[in-house]
């Protein structure tokens, strides 16, 4: 009995011990939440959206997001998330910004229709820093002749 105590004290401990380190090793900076709502004028089967969010940072090259994309028809919803986080090697630091929003309307890797939408025009920014999109965007899945 005696020896079950201790081993159960000890992986306690232990548990305890990862679970504070897993917690000061986690990132610091927070990822902003950007809603897209919009509608696909066209024929939408294999169609696909994605977006991309550049920094207002000058040099940040980084534009890929985490993205949910769901849709229903024509109507489509992304909700994206821009990480914060500097691209500085040596201090992490929370001061990337989101700029400019690129919605593209995909089939396969072919794009067919994208919009530019600069983050201080076309969103809202909602009370938990994250943003939503003004008016729904129109992507043209046929070019107009």
């Amino acid at each position: 009995m005696l020896q079950l105590s201790k081993t159960l004290g000890t992986m306690s401990l232990l548990a305890t011990v990862l679970v504070v380190g897993a917690q000061r090793c986690s990132a610091k900076c927070i990822s902003l939440k950007i809603t897209l709502d919009g509608e696909i004028a066209g024929p939408t089967k294999g169609l696909t959206v994605r977006v991309e969010i550049s920094s207002k940072t000058k040099g940040d090259p980084v534009t890929h997001v985490s993205q949910t994309y769901s849709s229903a028809g024509a109507h489509f919803h992304v909700i994206a998330w821009f990480d914060t986080t500097s691209n500085v090697i040596r201090k992490e630091t929370c001061d990337r910004n989101p700029g400019l929003v690129i919605v593209k309307l995909m089939n396969g890797e072919q794009v067919l229709n994208q919009q530019s939408l600069p983050i201080e025009t076309a969103f809202r920014k909602g009370k938990d820093e994250s943003f939503d999109l003004i008016e729904p965007v129109i992507l043209h899945a046929v070019k107009a002749k």
